[in-house]
């Protein structure tokens, strides 16, 4: 029977102790200070429908409330405060005293407790009071406040027909506008708050259960809290694991994925964590006789002090004796050296003797992890570097959101998680705005990240949840605000700019000066946006831009030949883009152009126009002017006195090379070349040539005929192999033409 009931009582107290010291695990502010301790207020049921319910019929739920609230008081550190306002005495906050030497005696205190009266909801108000004024004097610590009850408190019955509904209203009003203001005077503090609701349903009637339904609506809407209802054994049954978990800051779905690795060794059980720890707690429940502990090893190094405890609880003498007593021990082992922090790595625990079988069973571990993270929103810049500056947070921007694995005892030390099999063992998720964003591990950085771009909110909610599997769990909440979009301007410093057309190009800047929400925009943010500002005109002129210091100067240059330039009002389209999302300024200007008399816009360039007109009749000259390809044609010729002897001559070849300057630099003109008593010009076709009209007589033999009457008329054309004789009385002579 003991081994029935110790498993469901003590892991019902767990259930309660983890949502005060582990409620963290589910929403924790983004305050990255770590609070010092916990100030607890809980509100104790000791009324008599704890002991009996209806037709006086006994039961449990006294006896194991006791139970539980021995076992929390054993569970919390010596540094938490903890008030105990019970129903029987509801305007006392009772302090119960948490010292290593005193805490024992509190225990076996709270066990002869025997109030036996109703439920007030003074109890509640004075709880809430009491955090209220601890809020004062603790910025840096969590509050817990604790409801746990069976039944309805009497001032919101509305079976008591002495109750009116207009009392019960303001009742009601009274408590949850209390509780309200608590929560907003905690967040104001910026301090974790977490408010608890146990109800006992199992005894309820169907009416009761209707009040107890609102009860617990508005709880949760005026608190923000938690409602744990238990039903009974097998209610507490299904919550056994879920309560080991939530006391190691566990995810209870996942309590199977993870644990210290527990190995009895002898009279030592060994233990190994890959993770920092704050405590660990062994829980012994066992009707034979209690271990006894020597020593606490943490990486082969001795803890001197290291063990507190053990704390003994039991149940309280039942009058009815309906079950039997349940009996269990809580010893605390942590590190009293430095900042605390029981280091990863292998424990030892050391016994006076090894333990039974039956005692190794009978011992639960808690190990309370040393582990808390922190939440940095980056903004992702043009050149890939990462700032936190929140001034630059606009709308619109790349951000990179980071959580960083902390040891929860210190503000900024790291822990590193290289050599974990990270992938196996954490799920990071952020929930921005109400968009899943996973959060993957970058082990270059030692951080989990996640990309994502800021909407168009002045501030967006930002959850984030970093669970090890079956060990470790926790969310946290903060907000990001978002910057509204800056405007941005354009204003000249010259109301006007005007110059004349001939001066444009040696005229003064028109000088622009952007504006940042009315203010200067300062040089270097200029500098950083300079190249992608545009000017755009659809006048024909030029434009050149430059910055000088925090102010744009553009230069109107003109076109060539100038009178191409666009004269009188010439406006101008600037565009400059801001460095962050959605900036942009867009603003028209008007330059004023003054026109010039013709002679100044045409003369200078009707010169030009000429010459270069000249210039390219001469070179057009130049090409087409005919040449002898000399490397191509060649003359042949013999000469005697005789006809008879002509053939036999000694025949000579000329050559059609003339003069360099008459062939390059004289254009249009056919190049000449004079052989002898004939005069050869070049024709267009480099096979032929040209003889000139001027050398020829009516005697001259061309092609075996006699020019006569066609002599002098007009040039003849001299092909490859073509004959030119001439005869004269004592000269003879014969010109052969050679093309190849």
């Amino acid at each position: 029977m003991i081994g029935k009931y110790k498993h469901h009582v003590i892991l019902l107290v767990l259930f309660i102790f983890s949502f005060c010291i582990l409620v963290s695990a589910v929403a924790a502010k983004s305050d990255s200070s770590i609070p010092k301790n916990k100030i607890v207020a809980l509100v104790y049921d000791d009324s008599g429908s704890m002991w009996e319910q209806s037709g006086n019929v006994p039961i449990d739920n006294w006896k194991y409330a006791n139970y539980a609230l021995q076992s929390f008081v054993a569970l919390l550190e010596k540094q938490d405060q903890l008030r105990v306002v019970s129903m029987s005495t509801p305007t006392v906050p009772e302090p119960i005293e948490l010292d290593e030497r005193l805490r024992q005696h509190e225990i076996d205190q709270i066990r002869a407790w025997t109030g036996k009266k109703s439920t007030p909801l003074e109890s509640l108000h004075t709880a809430i009071n009491e955090l209220k004024k601890a809020a004062d004097h603790n910025k840096n610590s969590e509050y817990w406040l604790i409801v746990l009850t069976d039944g309805i408190f009497n001032e919101l019955n509305h079976l008591d027909q002495k109750l009116t509904t207009q009392q019960i209203v303001e009742n009601k009003k009274a408590l949850f506008t209390s509780l309200r203001e608590l929560k907003e005077k905690m967040d104001q503090n910026s301090a974790s708050f977490h408010s608890e609701l146990i109800p006992i349903e199992s005894y309820l009637s169907t009416e009761e259960l209707e009040i107890m339904a609102d009860f617990k609506r508005q709880w949760t809407e005026s608190s923000e809290g938690n409602v744990l209802v238990s039903n009974g054994e097998q209610d507490i049954i299904q919550r056994i694991n879920e309560v080991a978990a939530l006391m190691t800051n566990r995810d209870p779905s996942e309590q199977d994925r993870f644990d210290l690795h527990p190995v009895w060794d002898g009279k030592q059980l060994v233990l190994e964590s890959p993770f920092p720890l704050r405590r660990i707690t062994l829980i012994e429940q066992s009707a034979e006789e209690n271990a006894s502990f020597k020593e606490f090893y943490m990486n082969n190094q001795r803890i001197e002090q290291g063990m507190e405890g053990p704390y003994k609880v039991i149940t309280p003498e039942d009058p009815a004796n309906l079950h039997p007593p349940i009996q269990g021990t809580f010893t605390h082992f942590k590190n009293v050296n430095g900042n605390g922090v029981i280091e990863r790595g292998t424990y030892k625990i050391v016994f006076d003797k090894p333990l039974t079988e039956e005692q190794q069973k009978s011992i639960r571990i808690l190990a309370e992890p040393a582990i808390d993270f922190r939440v940095d929103p980056k903004k992702n810049n043009d050149d890939g570097k990462l700032t936190d500056d929140p001034s630059v947070f606009f709308a619109g921007s790349k951000m990179r959101l980071e959580a960083t694995l902390l040891k929860s005892e210190s503000n900024d030390e790291e822990i590193d998680l290289r050599d974990i099999d990270v992938k196996g063992l954490f799920e990071v998720e952020a929930d921005i705005n109400g968009v899943k964003l996973p959060l993957s591990y970058d082990s270059k950085v030692n951080k989990f990240i996640g990309d994502f771009t800021l909407p168009q909110k002045q501030e967006i909610p930002i959850k984030v949840k970093v669970s090890i599997k079956g060990f470790y769990q926790k969310v946290k909440e903060s907000s990001l605000q978002i910057n509204p979009t800056r405007k941005l301007s354009l204003v000249a410093n010259n109301d006007t700019w005007r110059t004349p057309l001939d001066k444009l190009n040696d005229a003064e800047p028109f000088v622009i000066t952007p504006m940042v929400n009315g203010e200067e925009m300062s040089s270097e943010e200029l500098k950083k946006v300079f190249k992608q500002l545009k000017i755009n005109t659809l006048s024909d002129i030029k434009i050149e831009i430059e910055q000088k210091g925090n102010q744009i100067l553009i230069y109107p240059k003109s076109l060539s030949p100038i009178f191409r330039t666009s004269v009188g009002d010439v406006p101008i389209h600037v565009t400059l883009p801001g460095p962050y999302p959605n900036e942009i300024a867009e603003e028209m200007f008007t330059l004023h152009i003054e026109d010039i008399s013709h002679v100044k816009k045409y003369g200078k360039d009707a010169v030009k126009a000429l010459i270069w007109l000249v210039l390219l009749v001469y070179i057009f000259g130049i090409i087409i002017k005919p040449r002898f390809d000399k490397n191509r044609i060649s003359l042949e010729y013999k000469q005697s006195r005789k006809r008879e002897r002509l053939r036999d001559a000694r025949g000579m070849t000329e050559s059609f090379h003339t003069n360099w300057f008459n062939r390059w630099l004289i254009p249009y003109l056919a190049e000449k070349k004079s052989i002898g008593d004939l005069t050869f010009k070049a024709d267009r076709k480099k096979d032929r040539v040209l003889l000139v009209k001027e050398s020829q007589d009516p005697t001259l033999i061309v092609r075996h005929e006699k020019l006569e009457g066609r002599s002098k008329k007009a040039d003849i054309l001299i092909y490859h192999n073509d004959e030119i004789q001439i005869e004269r009385s004592n000269d003879h002579s014969v010109y052969i033409f050679k093309s190849h």
